[in-house]
């Protein structure tokens, strides 16, 4: 689009920071939508390449379990604490530098990642890389993935706004945020084809391709541009050095534990750590005259049952990505005999985010949101029939579901905090990224983290039950004992996916019974908020 195109009041960028919203033509939203996908499938396999080839991850550089969590480690810290910053950074500095900056760090992440991993990099016999360690170049890879997976996952968010038609505009959040959540099925499927023997060369220059493509795509098609502003003050560099820490210690004390194990004796620093730097922090944007974060409008009731309602949610759904993928393993499955178990996921995340994106009703937030609730429930009741003799096929509906509801419940929830944001001005914005990043982020560590020491606990304790039983051979063989330990392993999961199905059918009751309330009454819950978006279209349009 021509730079001295001028644009019309409804066209005008939502706010500082994000791209105009120009009527273009059809077949041009079609380009903008096809390369708002490319970017968010992209932005999916930073993170879905790593959690699915962790330990051949670690099997190639020779590291042990505690190595290879710090580089999860990387990911995660950068990945939630980056927001912010990146929020101000489109603001300062506009859109189309966001997008360079974005671009070439993309590159070299995937590029870095690629090179680690190849035969001459590990190679002895090449003297120039003697010096270079591999493992710690990993590290910095995998934390420059999570800037970056945050980055691309706000450009895929933009272009996908610019090819929605305009009374389905915002659904391009939906398709954003959605996307993400295709990188592990995606990831799983694709490694048995493209990392041959365990070697990992191959999948990562796939994963460098893909960003060469990304690359040529958003440079041919550029983003409208917006309105930049003055943003950055000195306090913001304070108030954000504590609670990235806290954040990046928060996720080590999350990753490592389920690891180490909970009582180690050094996890309790990183514990505090988290409480006093995030305290910290708060307690300055609680008293900036230009705050950051709006950290009162983050403490009010409904914004809290908001975090809360996503943190849930993502924690019920580790159900999945920790549960049911981790008794598959247990079971001896690997990605190679998965991909059909990983292809039901794929279609049906795929189903749930085009019905998201497309019926997803501004005046019925809630329904979707229980319903997604009960899915889990259903999903999770199916599975607490599994044994020794279960196979992938077996959770194909159970999954199917759960993996549906996944996407589904994204939808109204990004739809709710948006809302309340916007309706109290662009400012509170930020402050809902922040609140919604945090949520999946730490919902889906804790998950993890909830899920390990529940079926380690869990599993201990059946098989001291079942060792101690066996009367008739008081010295079993070690046969014996691995046989035991696989059956207990398996009755601990059994439990897990009780717990989990009980928790989200009282989950979906409450909801249900919050949601009935309001329909009594006939009250919206965003009522409020609705109204002031009508008065800001109303007083926008009059210019």
């Amino acid at each position: 689009m021509s730079t001295d195109y001028q644009f019309k009041p409804h066209e005008q960028p939502i706010m500082v920071g994000s791209p105009a919203n120009p009527d273009h033509p059809t077949s041009r939203k079609f380009w903008y939508l096809a390369v708002g996908i490319l970017i968010g499938l992209t932005a999916g396999f930073q993170n879905g390449l790593l959690v699915a080839n962790l330990n051949q991850i670690q099997g190639q550089f020779g590291l042990t379990p505690v190595e290879g969590g710090w580089i999860s480690v990387a990911y995660n810290i950068t990945n939630a604490c980056i927001t912010v910053l990146l929020y101000k950074i489109r603001q300062q500095f506009g859109i189309a530098l966001f997008t360079k900056a974005a671009l070439p760090i993309l590159l070299f992440a995937n590029a870095l990642q690629w090179f680690t991993s190849s035969d001459l990099f590990l190679s002895d016999t090449v003297p120039l890389f003697v010096w270079l360690d591999a493992y710690y170049l990993e590290i910095v890879a995998r934390g420059l993935s999570g800037i970056v997976a945050s980055a691309m996952t706000i450009l895929s968010i933009f272009y996908c706004l610019q090819g929605m038609p305009t009374a389905k505009r915002i659904s391009g959040l939906i398709l954003g945020f959605g996307l993400l959540q295709f990188g592990v099925p995606l990831s799983r499927i694709i490694t048995p084809y493209l990392a041959i023997d365990g070697q990992l060369d191959t999948l990562f220059m796939f994963q460098f391709g893909l960003s060469l493509v990304c690359f040529s795509a958003i440079s041919l098609l550029d983003l409208p541009q917006g309105m930049t502003e003055k943003v950055f003050e000195k306090l913001d560099f304070v108030s954000f050095g504590f609670i990235a820490i806290g954040l990046a210690a928060l996720a080590v004390f999350l990753v490592q534990g389920r690891i180490l194990w909970w009582d180690t004796p050094w996890l309790s620093l990183p514990l505090l750590i988290a409480f006093v730097c995030i305290s910290i922090g708060m307690w300055i944007e609680t008293h900036r005259k230009k705050p950051m974060l709006q950290v009162r409008w983050m403490r009010s009731r409904t914004i809290i049952a908001f975090m809360v309602t996503g943190a849930a949610v993502r924690l019920l759904l580790s159900e999945q990505t920790v549960g049911a993928a981790g008794l598959l393993s247990v079971l001896g499955y690997g990605n190679d005999q998965l991909i059909g178990f990983y292809g039901i996921i794929l279609a049906a995340s795929a189903l749930s985010l085009i019905i998201s994106a497309w019926r997803t009703n501004a005046m019925e937030l809630r329904r979707p949101v229980i319903f997604a609730v009960a899915l889990i429930a259903i999903g999770s009741w199916l599975d607490t029939s599994a044994s020794l003799n279960s196979t992938p096929e077996m959770f194909y509906f159970s999954q199917f579901l759960i993996a549906f509801a996944a996407i589904y419940f994204m939808g109204p929830l990004v739809f709710e905090g948006m809302f309340r944001a916007i309706a109290n001005g662009p400012a509170y914005i930020i402050s809902f990224s922040v609140i919604f990043g945090i949520s999946q982020t730490v919902g889906g560590l804790a998950g993890a983290a909830g899920i390990q020491a529940f079926t380690t606990i869990r599993t201990q304790a059946y098989y001291a039950d079942m060792v101690s039983s066996m009367v008739a051979n008081p010295t079993p063989t070690p046969q014996i004992l691995q046989g035991i330990k696989q059956q207990a392993t398996v009755a601990a999961y059994s439990d897990l996916f009780f717990i989990i199905a009980v928790v989200s059918t009282i989950t979906a009751i409450i909801l249900s019974i919050n949601y009935a309330y309001y329909r009594y009454k006939k009250l919206n819950p965003l009522a409020k908020e609705l109204a002031a978006l009508a008065k800001m279209r109303e007083g926008k349009e009059a210019k």
